[in-house]
């Protein structure tokens, strides 16, 4: 509805009041595993392999803005990001209506950018940013970038800080992927609330975000049918497969809440920039909880930066030896050994535990062009490759890897 609205006013719109602007990024990627292909995030499906370049991560966008008078205005913009399937859906960003009461209060309706990170609100322009990419093991463990409701922002100055306040709710939805596979989870009962608190010289942000996953797994359903056929068909199923029922709930994730809580901040002086980000991400009670950050100092010089960056993510494994399984029984019955796997895949499917070192710099060609380059070098401990495309599903061994990323970023 609001995408109609909006076309609609701009329609009427002279030429002069409506503003278009564009963003993009032309990028490869080189990584030397045969086994683990990088990715920029859990929704995406193709990476790069046995250093073999991948250009997937080229980034597209556009956005109109129209001012419907003085305090409102409409928002619009659409991004091209390799999606599998091209819609109005998949590729709009944005599409709000914004009404700014005072300085103080302002409301936005629509689809907003849901507020997760330091770089929010420009996750997907790379220009805006230093680095080659930003550090997966934070902005890659959750894909969802959008939110389709409302959000309320205050402001407020106190002495020579600022602190801006914000509470938002909603619905959102992304795509959860793997070598092979891809399913959508849509996250309904969205709230959250962020703080930031700045100065000239530094800020410092507090998010949190909790949701309810609106949505069964395929994936799952097929585990648990195929566990309850065999606690039907199979005599003292139980004494295989101790407490079945309740291994079925800890897989199911429709009407389980997650939650989201992050700590930012940034701190300029001279020539210099420090950035440190730190998030606990609990995806359901069924998964462990993760815990992810990063640290980063930039050096700046009239048209050059350099940079360091440590990131790193940790989560425990889920030990199906606990069950009390037991598993010689079940392998010699048809499909036990394979939903064994599932099992213990699903409940593993958000253990992630690697670290990375990075070293890049970039080059301003002008006000409008930068020229990036970077080297990750990533520590991928053994089961903990979640951030990876895996072609090897059944084994997850322990492997550092090297990544190489050329881009060049623009905006207009």
């Amino acid at each position: 509805m609001l995408c109609w609205l909006l076309l609609a006013t701009l329609v009427n719109a002279q030429p002069q009041d409506v503003s278009l602007s564009g963003f993009g990024t032309l990028g490869v990627v080189s990584s030397d595993s045969k086994q683990y292909g990088y990715r920029t995030d859990l929704a995406k499906n193709k990476g790069s392999f046995n250093d073999t370049p991948h250009y997937a991560n080229s980034v597209l966008g556009l956005q109109l803005d129209y001012p419907l008078h003085a305090n409102t205005d409409l928002i619009f913009q659409s991004v091209y990001n390799n999606q599998d399937t091209l819609s109005l859906d998949t590729t709009t960003k944005l599409a709000f209506v914004r009404h700014t009461a005072n300085p103080n209060w302002s409301l936005r309706a629509g689809r907003t950018a849901l507020d997760l990170f330091l770089l929010t609100e420009y996750r997907d322009v790379g220009f805006g940013y230093v680095w080659a990419h930003t550090p997966s093991e934070v902005y890659g463990l959750v894909p969802y970038r959008y939110l389709d409701g409302i959000d309320v922002t205050h402001s407020l100055k106190i002495n020579r800080l600022n602190l801006r306040s914000k509470l938002f709710t909603g619905t959102s939805s992304a795509d959860f992927t793997s070598y092979e596979n891809s399913e959508s989870v849509k996250l309904n009962n969205l709230i959250g609330l962020s703080f930031n608190l700045e100065s000239s010289h530094w800020s410092l942000q507090y998010r949190y975000t909790s949701a309810h996953v609106a949505n069964e797994l395929q994936s799952t359903e097929r585990i648990i049918s195929g566990l309850k056929a065999l606690e039907k068909s199979v005599p003292s199923f139980d004494s295989i497969w101790p407490n079945s029922d309740a291994t079925i709930t800890s897989l199911r994730l429709k009407g389980r809440n997650g939650s989201y809580m992050s700590l930012g901040g940034k701190y300029d002086w001279q020539r210099w920039s420090a950035l440190a980000e730190l998030a606990r991400v609990r995806p359901t009670s069924s998964f462990n909880t993760v815990t992810s950050g990063y640290a980063s100092m930039i050096y700046y010089s009239q048209r050059f930066s350099l940079y360091g960056i440590y990131s790193a993510t940790h989560s425990h494994i889920f030990d199906i030896n606990t069950l009390g399984i037991d598993l010689i029984t079940l392998s010699s019955i048809p499909a036990g050994a394979e939903i064994y796997a599932g099992v213990d895949a699903n409940l593993n499917i958000y253990s992630t535990s690697q670290s990375t070192w990075s070293l890049g710099g970039r080059w301003n060609l002008s006000p409008s062009l930068a020229l990036k380059c970077q080297w990750d070098r990533t520590h991928i401990h053994s089961q903990g490759d979640v951030l990876w495309l895996n072609k090897h599903a059944a084994s997850a061994p322990q492997e550092t890897v090297n990544t190489l990323f050329f881009s060049l970023s623009f905006i207009f």
